[in-house]
This record gives C-alpha cells, structure tokens and sequence, in this order.
C-alpha cells in the first residue's frame, strides 16, 4: 500500500536534512523534486522551496527494505525529522 504525506512550513535545513538522513539509509533525492527506487522503497517527491511545502507521493516500501522497516515507520521518521524542524503535516 502507498502512501502520501504533505507538510509545510519545511525550512530548506529540514529538508537538506531529511535527503541526508535518507541518504543514510541508502536513498538519494538529487533535487527538489523526482522520484526515487532504491532498495525496495519508492515513491515520488516535490518540495516547493518558496512555499516551503513538501509533497511525498507514492511511498511503498519492498524487498530488501520491508526486512528493516515498513511504510508506517519510514513515514513516521520522516515526520518526525519535519517536525523537529518546525514543519507540520497538513495531510
């Protein structure tokens, strides 16, 4: 099942942060928007700078990756990390 997350108020360090935490976990977001299929997860991301709003679509995880975590959690530590930042979900 995916999964879809938005969230504002995501300051440009929030969202540097989250690409280098994720990139921790062997997942690379390049720009400010793409998508990303690596290790089991994917999905498709937009984040709007202006704005500072940040749109995560389609957010799956699979094998290899469902062995360390599912969606719930990945979608729950990256809420998290935006929240430490100062952003908020808005759905």
């Amino acid at each position: 099942m995916s999964k879809r997350m938005q969230y504002s108020g995501v300051k440009p360090e929030a969202f540097e942060e989250m690409k280098s935490r994720l990139k921790q976990m062997g997942l690379t977001l390049n720009a400010n928007s793409g998508s990303f299929n690596e290790k089991g997860v994917s999905g498709k991301y937009n984040y709007n700078q202006q704005d500072e709003t940040l749109e995560i679509a389609d957010l799956s995880v699979g094998f290899p990756a469902s062995m360390m975590f599912n969606s719930d959690s990945l979608q729950k530590k990256m809420t998290d990390l935006i929240e430490q930042y100062g952003g908020t979900p808005t759905a």
